[in-house]
């Protein structure tokens, strides 16, 4: 009997103290839950409140929160990096784009000054020189208006403010009244328009705005001729629902490097040509605008010294 009792007292003793362990290891992780828990709460928010936060990861079923909270800090650094990283080319552009708007509007100004200092001081009497001054200077503003009236159309586009008044037209007949107008320009420069036709096919789009990407296109065929002319020629291929318009010449071309960046403002493949045949250097900015105000996309390719070709499509009626 005494040792059933000894035995009893002794299994007594024990609960005691594995009880007295568990009491202290509660203690323990009440403890730190109380420590850790405010501050876990707290970088759970900040966390949730970064814009680039996914509070899906949050939803993980870790035993570790904090594993969780790595991941996402981890995830969060990566997306604002890439942010920033976007930022700075945007900040870089738009350095880019001021000094290249002050640049195109600081030739045409400094000429207007130069032409009217030299009226007045002397010039204004003689009246071959006031005469030819007096059209320099206001070619000169001609192409400080085209600047700003391709600048604000660019803005319009980019802020959805310019709404595509949509019509049915004959796309043969448009490129034909472009053709007409654009002719003598193209004779002063040797270069020959090809349209090969066929039978007409009716577009629904903006003729006014494709009138403008036309014109674009084709001056600026002319423009970037090989010396002593060339040829450039327009062809429409028609598919079900739509046409494919191309326009190519056979001019200087342009090595590849450059063909992601032509549609961009103001940039140039040959700045001192460009300047000197004029242009507002917008010309294919806003071609790109229009094309995919459409819903449509335009495409280049180009071989230096063979030639470019430039192809968009369009919605047929």
């Amino acid at each position: 009997m005494w040792c059933n009792y000894q035995n009893l007292y002794f299994d007594y003793d024990f609960i005691l103290i594995l009880l007295l362990f568990i009491g202290i290891d509660a203690i323990i992780f009440l403890s730190l839950l109380i420590i850790f828990y405010k501050p876990f709460i707290a970088v759970k928010k900040l966390i949730s409140e970064n814009p680039f936060s996914d509070m899906y990861s949050f939803y993980s079923k870790r035993f570790n929160p904090f594993i969780t909270i790595k991941e996402a800090i981890l995830r969060n650094n990566d997306r604002s990096h890439a942010e920033l990283d976007k930022l700075n080319k945007l900040e870089q552009y738009r350095r880019e784009y001021i000094g290249n708007v002050s640049h195109e509007l600081k030739t045409p100004i400094f000429n207007i000054q130069g032409y009217i200092a030299s009226l007045l001081d002397g010039g204004l009497n003689d009246k071959k020189v006031n005469r030819h001054f007096l059209e320099k200077a206001d070619k000169n503003v001609d192409r400080m208006i085209n600047i700003v009236m391709d600048l604000q159309t660019i803005s319009r586009f980019e802020a959805g403010e310019l709404e595509l008044q949509r019509e049915p037209f004959g796309i043969y007949q448009l490129i034909e009244d472009v053709i007409e107008t654009e002719k003598e320009n193209a004779a002063k420069n040797q270069i020959s328009f090809e349209l090969f036709r066929g039978n007409e096919i009716n577009v629904n789009a903006d003729k006014f705005r494709i009138r403008q990407v036309l014109t674009n296109l084709l001056v600026n065929s002319i423009r970037y001729s090989k010396p002593g002319g060339g040829e450039t020629n327009i062809r429409i291929y028609e598919l079900e629902h739509h046409i494919k318009l191309e326009i190519s010449d056979n001019g200087i071309g342009m090595d590849e490097k450059h063909l992601t960046r032509i549609f961009e403002r103001f940039y140039r493949v040959d700045s001192s040509r460009s300047r000197e045949k004029g242009g507002s250097g917008l010309g294919l900015a806003i071609v790109k605008h229009i094309i995919e105000a459409h819903g449509e996309t335009i495409e280049v390719m180009s071989t230096p010294n063979v030639g470019t070709v430039f192809s968009f499509s369009l919605q047929k009626t």
